[in-house]
Parts: structure tokens; C-alpha cells; sequence
């Protein structure tokens, strides 16, 4: 029990240090990047059984969820709903073409088909890899490439978001004010939230995300009383996200893919580009500014991306709820496709 403490103390304490690197050297997230960056070296310089502790991680991802849902205003929905049918279309496209280049990705490595679709759509690593597992197809290379994609899109979508499109100007920011009064009301709310979400934890996936995110927007929506969460807190929670990101990476997963690796990269590399062209042409067509249109529709968690809209400048409101549709689309419409294409292999067999 000590040992753990102290390897939890430990890793905390390396990611402050490097999160205090990359705010002075001016990289974006510094306090998603810092820690994935040093616990994720960490993890592989040493043999240390490093682990995140889940109640401190579940209390993160509730803060995290809480501060999402605290940006949505009246003017969020009047955006969303008039384009939700488009952003449908533009989603479905991007699922076609990941569905595609997966089937072809498949063919090049000598995989199974599922395998590599499953490895190329864009949904999260623990979906993915539960979707792998009931689909029979090679969880290990899914959670490889996948585990390569988060690398990938954690580190150049908040860079492109960051360079190109911060627009200082921006009214929304998930960052809460300094300010920002704790009430004891809200402390209830949130003790409410975490119970809601633990026992929904089987049947909503995220849920410790999801279900404070949609509650206290529908809070703010009716113009309840809610305290924003504490800057003091929203850091720590990123910061233990960040830690959890770097457990999930392993450098024994990245070796197994071997010659793949290369290729996965490069797919993915692909597909934040096609998401940035979709991203252009939803933004022309719509009333939502170009790095929002961008991050709804980039290939990252939905956590991830909203945190880096508040950076840049761009609607975390907006963009945490197309990711969310996004997520759920996958998720449902995905096992769909799947059995078919099984049940048409079957046959032709």
C-alpha cells in the first residue's frame, strides 16, 4: 500500500516537472502532453508496476465532463441543431472512408479485414478493443494501432489547432475563471453525479464524462445556479488524465506492430487530414468558425478534443457534443457494418 502511494506521488510529481517544461516552452495541452510525455518515459526507463488510481482518474474525467457541460449556452443548440443533419452526412463520409482505407490497410499487412476497419475508425481504444474482442478479430493489433493514433492526434491536432486557428477573440474557453467560487451546492450536485455515473458505468460508455457533461449543461441551459469547477482542480484533473493517457501507451505494444507501425502512422496522418478537409467544408456550410468544424470532426476522444477547443479559441461546447454524436454514431452503426461484411464473407465462402 505505501509502495503505491509512493509510485502515485512519484508519478504526479515527474509530471508537474515536465508539465512546467512545456508551459514555458509554449506546447500546446501542456497539462494532457506533460505527463503522457513523462509517465510514458517513465514507465518504459524503469520496472517500476506504475498505476493510475481509478477513483482519483473517475474524479478527473467527472471535473472534466462538468467543465464541458458548463460552456453550453442557449446559442450552442441554436448552432448544433440547424446542422446536426450535415454534420451526420459529413460523419458518415468520414466512417465510409475509414472503413475503405482499413479494408485496403488490411489487404497491404496481410491482416483480417475486421481487424484493420476496426483499427481504423476513429472511436475510442476501449470501445474499440471491446468491439475487437465480440467481432473475433485481432484485439492486439486494434489496440496497437490505436494506441499509435492517440499518439498521433494528441500531439499534431492541438499543434495544428494551436499554430493556425487560436482565435483570441474566442467568447467561449473551457478554462475555468480563477475566481470562480466552489458553493457547497455544487459539492452536492457533483457527489450526486459521481453516484449517477458509477452505477451507469455498464451502460454508458464513458460515463463518468458523459453524465456530469450533459447534466450540468442542461443546469446552465435553464440558467440554474452551478459554480464552474476551480482552475486549481480543472489542472489537476487534466493532469491525472494526462497520467492515465501515458499508462495506456506502452512501448511493447508499439514494438509488437513491428514493419505496421510505420504504416499505421501514416494512415492516421491521413485521416487528420481528411477530417481537417471535411472539417473546412462543414465550417463553409455552416455557422460554426473553422477550428471547431476541425476538432468535431478530428479522430480524438472526445475529452481531448474539447480541451483543446478551450485552448484554441474554438466552442468546447460545440465540439464535445458533435464528438459525442460522433462517438455514439460509431458505436451503434459500427457492429452493423461489421456483421454484414462477416455475413457476406460467410456466404461467399
Amino acid at each position: 500500500m505505501t509502495k503505491t502511494i509512493y509510485y502515485l506521488l512519484l508519478m504526479y510529481a515527474v509530471s508537474l516537472v515536465t508539465t512546467g517544461l512545456f508551459i514555458v516552452l509554449y506546447i500546446p495541452l501542456p497539462w494532457i502532453l506533460g505527463p503522457l510525455v513523462a509517465v510514458f518515459l517513465l514507465n518504459f526507463m524503469t520496472k517500476i508496476d506504475l498505476e493510475q488510481n481509478k477513483t482519483i482518474l473517475n474524479i478527473s474525467f467527472l471535473l472534466t465532463g462538468a467543465q464541458i457541460g458548463s460552456t453550453f449556452t442557449s446559442s450552442t443548440l441554436e448552432k448544433v441543431i440547424p446542422y446536426f443533419i450535415p454534420f451526420l452526412i459529413v460523419t458518415l463520409l468520414l466512417i465510409a472512408i475509414c472503413v475503405q482505407s482499413g479494408t485496403l490497410l488490411a489487404k497491404y499487412a496481410n491482416i483480417e479485414k475486421t481487424t484493420g476497419i476496426l483499427g481504423s475508425v476513429p472511436g475510442g481504444l476501449s470501445v474499440m478493443v471491446a468491439m475487437s474482442d465480440s467481432m473475433k478479430a485481432n484485439t492486439g493489433l486494434v489496440a496497437i494501432f490505436h494506441t499509435i493514433r492517440l499518439m498521433a492526434v494528441l500531439f499534431i491536432v492541438p499543434l495544428l489547432a494551436s499554430l493556425f486557428f487560436t482565435d483570441n477573440h474566442s467568447e467561449l474557453a473551457i478554462a475555468p475563471e480563477p475566481s470562480s467560487e466552489f458553493s457547497g451546492w455544487t459539492f452536492l450536485i457533483y457527489i450526486f453525479l459521481f453516484g449517477l455515473a458509477f452505477l451507469l458505468r455498464f451502460k454508458i460508455p464513458a460515463s463518468f464524462v458523459l453524465v456530469p457533461m450533459l447534466i450540468i449543461a442542461v443546469i446552465k441551459l435553464l440558467s440554474m445556479p452551478i459554480s464552474d469547477v476551480p482552475l486549481s482542480l480543472y489542472h489537476f484533473a487534466q493532469l491525472s488524465i494526462g497520467i492515465h493517457l501515458g499508462l495506456s501507451i506502452r512501448m511493447a505494444d508499439l514494438k509488437k506492430a513491428g514493419n505496421f507501425s510505420w504504416i499505421f502512422f501514416l494512415f492516421t496522418c491521413l485521416i487528420i487530414t481528411i477530417s481537417t478537409g471535411l472539417g473546412y467544408l462543414f465550417a463553409v456550410f455552416s455557422e460554426i468558425s473553422f477550428s471547431t468544424a476541425m476538432l468535431s470532426l478530428a479522430p480524438g476522444g472526445l475529452v481531448e478534443m474539447a480541451i483543446t477547443a478551450g485552448e484554441t479559441g474554438a466552442d468546447p461546447a460545440i465540439v464535445g457534443s458533435l464528438q459525442l454524436v460522433r462517438m455514439l454514431f460509431i458505436i451503434l452503426l459500427l457492429p452493423f457494418i461489421l456483421q454484414k461484411m462477416y455475413v457476406q464473407r460467410t456466404n461467399e465462402q
